[in-house]
């Protein structure tokens, strides 16, 4: 069993950012996605974590794009 954190921003009654699962949160997934499809690559097991806060730090990078779209479907 993987644990997974999701980076993006708090998307209210779904998901909040930096939230820890001790499993794989498909309904959660599923449910993020309706919101906007780049929430699922915002979910990354634990094991990628590093690599994965960095790529969001990285201006341009895939995931900080897809962290302020996200943000931005928030405000």
């Amino acid at each position: 069993m993987k644990q997974v954190m999701y980076l993006g921003p708090d998307i209210k009654g779904i998901v909040r950012k930096n939230q820890i699962f001790a499993y794989y949160p498909e309904n959660v997934i599923e449910q993020a996605c309706e919101v906007s499809p780049l929430a699922k690559y915002l979910f990354v097991q634990m094991d990628n974590i590093v690599y994965s806060r960095n790529e969001l730090r990285r201006e341009g990078s895939f995931l900080n794009l897809s962290y302020k779209k996200l943000e931005k479907r928030g405000k």
